[in-house]
Parts: C-alpha cells; sequence; structure tokens
C-alpha cells in the first residue's frame, strides 16, 4: 500500500513540475518557408493540372487561364474580379492559393480590333468601353490623343504602353 501511494504521490508531483518548465526555444518560420508550406501558385505559370490538384474547380481554373492568356499575365491577384464568374467572395477564396505575381508584362492590344471581353480583362469600365463602341460608330480610333477624348486619363496612363491603333 505504502508502494502505491508513494507512486501515485510522485506521478502528481512529476506532472506538476514538468507543466511549470517552460520552453527556452521559439521556433520562427520565415515567409519563404510559410509560403512553400502553403504552397502558393504563382498564377502567372502555374499548369492547368498543378491548379486543379491544389483543389480549384475546373470551371475557375479555366477562365484564370483564359484571362493570363489574353492578357499575358495578371499584375495584382485583383485582377481576378475583371473575369465574369468570380466576384468578390469567389477572389476571397481564391487569392488564397496564389502568391502575389510579380515583374508581369501585358500584351500589346489594338484599341480598334479587341471585343469587350478584352476590353474588361484589361480594366476598362462598362462606361469606357459604350464610349469606345459609339466612337467605332464613326469611325477607328487613330491616335491617343482621339483615346484620351473617350477613356479617363488614368485608364489611359495605366495603359499607354499596351495600346496600338
Amino acid at each position: 500500500m505504502k508502494k502505491f501511494v508513494f507512486s501515485i504521490l510522485l506521478l502528481i508531483i512529476s506532472t506538476f513540475s514538468y507543466s511549470s518548465v517552460k520552453s527556452e526555444f521559439k521556433v520562427i518560420k520565415s515567409k519563404n518557408t510559410l509560403d512553400s508550406q502553403n504552397m502558393l501558385l504563382d498564377i502567372n505559370k502555374t499548369s492547368k493540372d498543378e491548379m486543379l490538384k491544389s483543389g480549384i474547380s475546373k470551371n475557375y481554373v479555366d477562365k484564370i487561364i483564359e484571362y493570363r492568356d489574353i492578357t499575358g499575365g495578371y499584375t495584382h491577384l485583383s485582377d481576378m474580379v475583371r473575369i465574369s464568374g468570380i466576384g468578390r467572395k469567389t477572389y476571397e477564396k481564391l487569392k488564397l492559393k496564389f502568391e502575389e505575381p510579380k515583374g508581369v508584362q501585358l500584351k500589346r492590344f489594338n484599341i480598334n480590333k479587341v471585343d469587350d471581353k478584352t476590353l474588361t480583362y484589361y480594366g476598362f469600365s462598362k462606361k469606357e468601353i459604350q464610349s469606345i463602341r459609339k466612337y467605332h460608330e464613326i469611325g477607328i480610333i487613330r491616335n491617343n490623343i482621339e483615346l484620351k477624348k473617350i477613356i479617363s486619363i488614368k485608364k489611359y496612363e495605366e495603359l499607354r504602353d499596351y495600346i496600338e491603333y
């Protein structure tokens, strides 16, 4: 009986003394380690199969790749909201799968030949697209001076290096 009481007393003492000891070491994870553990994808380079394996639905993968093919890539993850069918809530979920893009060179496009979807992908507003289409009823946009009369100066400045006439 003495051995049993002694064993229980020893067990209680060791339990309390172990929980009061604090570790002197902290594990610090760098951003690179976290990214590799989370397996963040490069939205401008990741293949269709890799996106599907990461749990993104085929419908969204097809749209993400179509945008990338048309524009040349994503300059920001928030560009995804320009895609029909990807709203703010879907974007909030999808952005967790990708790292923020870096150093993307967009493709050049002819303002007189592209369709409305392409203009939307490049960030033109519905009002700007309507103004461009209305101008096309009269004739083509021949230069930057004419284009500046149709779209906002901010949009022109943002895209001037990619627009052809």
